[in-house]
């Protein structure tokens, strides 16, 4: 892991986009994919067939919401699980039906001993990864069975 960017949950654009991330490869398809939007728009340029503008506004909650579990991942490293477990809050907030936001957060109110409240998070996010494109998740449902001893 890297330190991130901020990454709203909208933006104004102009916005380049990758062909590799715009294709989903990365993240699965739709409600994986936090940019599945700009695949149904046409793009206002294309820079040396790899990169996609496009102009407007733009809602990305999702993309947003992932940046602060990277920045809930780094925090948590740094052994700083007050602020760390904001971010989680803040992607949780931003993307309740998200894995990764509801499995950091159970993650990191484990390491702070707060179990009761970590067991609900993360059978909701071994829930979403049993329920949503499994084929794409499989990985996520493994660990989480893990993490709840099952």
């Amino acid at each position: 892991m890297q330190p991130s960017i901020d990454v709203p949950a909208s933006v104004d654009g102009p916005v380049l986009i990758s062909a590799g991330v715009l294709s989903g490869f990365e993240f699965g398809p739709s409600p994986l994919n936090p940019y599945e939007q700009f695949q149904k728009i046409r793009p206002s340029a294309v820079i040396e067939h790899g990169v996609f503008v496009f102009d407007g506004h733009f809602e990305i909650p999702l993309a947003s919401a992932l940046n602060h579990v990277t920045q809930a991942q780094l925090l948590a490293q740094q052994n700083r699980l007050d602020q760390a477990l904001s971010e989680a809050q803040l992607a949780v907030a931003l993307a309740p039906d998200s894995v990764q936001t509801q499995a950091q957060l159970g993650f990191i109110l484990m390491q702070m001993k707060r179990t009761d409240e970590a067991r609900p998070r993360l059978q909701r996010a071994l829930t979403l990864a049993t329920t949503v494109h499994p084929e794409f998740q499989k990985g996520w449902a493994q660990g989480l069975r893990s993490a709840l001893g099952q």
